[in-house]
């Protein structure tokens, strides 16, 4: 009797109070969904960062306490003296890795086992899908391979004169601010709208004639994403990662980038109607593809429309956003280090007096050169790369196994600003990237532009049309630090890409 009166209490309190049971019930099954992964790292005796549940270890960014690039710098130092270490984003473990022979080894020696990169596996329309930064596999080989001749030195020689028309055009541009506050990241990505524009659309743009011209205007906003919007996307990752496939859902604002498709289709429609060719990356691209349909020996096609448009946009979006950031931060580095800006200009004036400028000639300026290199390691545009894992690999030299789809990263900030690899990593030294310092140090301690055979394909298209740009402004002017020039910089918290909070302002005088 007493058994079945304990059976009937039970059975009373189940009854009378099963809400409460239910929700504890649902609070356990959500705590032990999102915590299941936790204990990652430690089974594999990785050193890790300890997450806390849904936020992982992003807390510091999600909360915009710290900036992305200062995180990965933190992360970096967290775990110095380790090969590699681990943190999660929200219940995702993302591995680490520090040592630079497992950097070479993953992003070059063994790259067939991570050639995928990590991305947002949502429903977005094709033409987003189909870019290289998306594409996986053969099929990513396949595209990368036939695009590649479109950026060697042949095709970027016939570059030069459109390249050459935007730089006049920005010199002109900037003559109205003679002894003016000019803030350089919107004016360095008037440049390079007009240059992409020219160079990737064959269209042109009036970025550098009209600061309210359609194109800019469209252009400029290609990033922009609502606080509402920003909420669902990190929603969807944390909670629901495997719900993304079913939401049209991208990182790029959906009104921008329609309309910048409609443009790239009226200019190729022209194209197409008047046959006329021009020497542009469009015009590569569309050749390319001819070429690959009437190649007999090539069985798979790879660039269709969607494909050709995708990597026009890509061209677009990626040149834009990188090339402004590296012309605006070498501006302000400049600005504030006028000893520096000295010696900058007087090689530029000494290698190019009384010469037509070339593609050989740009190729000499190797102060130049290892100035913007050495801006792009302080200021990397992109504080971190990363990669998926292909097909099970086991980290060379360690028992330490990485599963097919698991996720490996690279802090590119954290290397760059590491002293055992650059001595004294706040100052500013174009030395670093010329001669025998240059010779001795590993490339793949160097990772603005990415590493091995998924770098970006468009590195030397960025570093030509950055000579051009820095060889006419330091012809014709000079640049000062302002009231409203912050130094040091202070990094965007909100930011993925490197941004600063107040803007990078320079004062600018004509020679």
């Amino acid at each position: 009797m007493e058994y079945f009166s304990g059976t009937k209490k039970l059975l009373d309190f189940i009854i009378a109070d099963w809400k409460l049971l239910l929700i504890l019930t649902l609070i356990f099954v959500i705590y032990f969904y999102y915590t299941r992964t936790f204990d990652y790292f430690e089974k594999k005796g990785i050193k890790y960062m300890k997450p806390i549940i849904f936020l992982g270890s992003l807390g510091p960014i999600i909360t915009a306490k710290k900036s992305f690039h200062c995180y990965q710098y933190e992360i970096y130092n967290y775990f110095k003296g380790n090969p590699y270490g681990g943190l999660f984003e929200g219940s995702q473990p993302v591995l680490y890795i520090l040592d630079p022979e497992l950097i070479k080894a993953i992003t070059i020696r063994d790259f067939d086992h991570f050639v995928d990169r990590n991305i947002m596996n949502s429903n977005k329309p094709r033409y987003l899908k189909q870019s290289l930064l998306n594409l996986k596999g053969p099929e990513w080989k396949g595209v990368r391979s036939t695009l590649t001749p479109t950026f060697s030195s042949s095709r970027l020689r016939n570059m030069l004169p459109l390249i050459q028309h935007c730089s006049q055009q920005m010199i002109e541009f900037l003559k109205q601010y003679d002894n003016k506050d000019v803030e350089m990241k919107d004016t360095m990505g008037h440049f390079t709208l007009e240059v992409i524009g020219a160079c990737a659309f064959g269209i042109r743009c009036d970025a550098l004639t009209d600061e309210n011209a359609h194109f800019v205007k469209v252009a400029e906003k290609f990033n922009y994403m609502p606080r509402l919007k920003r909420l669902c996307i990190f929603f969807f990752l944390v909670f629901m990662p495997k719900m993304l496939r079913f939401f049209n859902i991208s990182f790029f604002y959906p009104k921008s980038i329609e309309e910048l498709l409609r443009i790239l289709k009226v200019a190729k429609s022209e194209r197409k109607l008047s046959g006329t060719k021009k020497n542009d990356f469009l015009q590569l691209v569309i050749d390319a593809a001819e070429k690959e349909k009437s190649d007999p020996e090539r069985p798979n096609k790879y660039l269709d429309d969607d494909t050709i448009d995708a990597q026009s946009l890509l061209f677009l979006i990626a040149g834009y956003e990188t090339s402004s950031t590296l012309l605006s931060f070498a501006l302000h580095v400049l600005a504030t280090k006028p000893e520096l800006q000295t010696k900058l200009r007087e090689h530029i004036e000494e290698m190019t007096d009384g010469k037509e400028m070339s593609y050989e000639l740009l190729s000499q300026l190797d102060y130049l050169e290892g100035f913007l290199l050495e801006t792009l390691r302080r200021y990397p545009p992109v504080g971190r790369v990363e990669r998926v894992c292909t097909k099970n690999y086991t980290l060379p030299g360690t028992s330490v196994q990485v599963q097919t789809g698991e996720i490996v990263a690279l802090p590119i900030y954290g290397i760059h600003m590491d002293p055992d690899y650059y001595p004294d990593p706040e100052e500013i030294r174009p030395e670093r990237f010329m001669g025998e310092e240059k010779k001795n140090r590993p490339s793949h301690l160097f990772l603005a532009f990415g590493v091995g055979p998924r770098n970006c394909i468009g590195l030397r298209f960025a570093m030509f049309s950055a000579k051009m740009a820095m060889v006419a402004l330091m012809k014709n002017f000079k640049f000062s630090v302002c009231d409203k020039t912050e130094d040091p910089i202070h990094f965007d918290k909100r930011s993925m890409l490197l941004k600063t909070g107040k803007g990078l302002w320079v004062r600018l005088e004509k020679i």
